[in-house]
């Protein structure tokens, strides 16, 4: 059983526990329909039976040892034009939660979290936009904490790259609290840069030579930036330009 954290400003305030589901995104997403909800609500369960990833693929996460929830936000303040912020929050609040764990922590492009090597938490989110603004924005994560063995060998958990077991009630307190505090700080808009210098600092391939996918080739190259609308910059070895891409339109060669 998963309770309301009394001690945030507007995240976990109120949280909606079900032993079992089908999405949790899915069902914030009818709460916000319903137009029953408070900013920062959070939806989460024990057993995950239909979890979505990015672009239409799929979260698969051992029941009861896990952390899966969705967050219910109305940043109305942000521009669609900013919308990628919120990723990049998310993204810094997750990663310097796990941060307390390893120091070999990063984010890959755009909001997965990898700990030594191996992806630990996953993330969906699903603005509604109204005007031009953001309506709402549902932001589902997935972060593996004590399941030990996995289909996917990128794939990994807190537990396996600590050797530590956790008490998941007490972690999905202390990520939350990441959560509200990092949340806060996109509130006040004046930290907009800060998030986005923070967030290319914590980047996978940021100024340091990775390897990509790119055009059937394994070809050696480096992250040079991540433009304000969410596009990954990226200098190739093989090309003489900075080359811009969007989801899936380059991979990753991660050993």
């Amino acid at each position: 059983m998963y309770n309301s954290i009394q001690d945030t400003l507007i995240i976990g305030k109120k949280v909606i526990y079900l032993p079992t589901c089908h999405s949790t995104n899915d069902i914030a997403a009818e709460i916000v329909h319903a137009g029953l909800f408070e900013e920062g609500t959070v939806v989460i369960t024990d057993s995950q039976l239909k979890g979505r990833g990015q672009r239409g693929t799929t979260w698969l996460a051992a029941p009861g040892e896990n952390l899966t929830f969705s967050i219910i936000l109305t940043p109305h303040f942000l521009p669609l034009s900013d919308q990628f912020l919120i990723s990049q929050t998310v993204a810094l609040a997750v990663s310097s939660y796990a941060s307390q764990y390893s120091d070999d922590v990063k984010i890959k492009w755009p909001n997965d979290i990898y700990m030594k090597g191996k992806k630990i938490c996953g993330t969906l989110i699903e603005n509604s936009v109204q005007g031009m603004g953001i309506a709402s924005s549902v932001i589902g994560i997935g972060v593996n904490i004590n399941q030990t063995v996995f289909e996917n060998q990128r794939a990994s958990s807190i537990r396996q790259q600590t050797g530590n077991f956790f008490v998941l009630t007490e972690e999905f307190g202390k990520l939350i609290r990441f959560l509200d505090a990092f949340y806060l700080r996109l509130k006040t808009m004046s930290q907009s840069k800060i998030i986005r210098d923070q967030y290319l600092e914590n980047l996978y391939g940021y100024n340091d030579a990775v390897r990509f996918l790119y055009k059937n080739q394994v070809v050696e190259g480096s992250v040079t930036d991540v433009l304000p609308q969410g596009r990954l910059c990226v200098k190739l070895a093989t090309e003489e330009e900075v080359l811009q891409f969007d989801l899936k339109e380059i991979e990753w060669v991660i050993d």
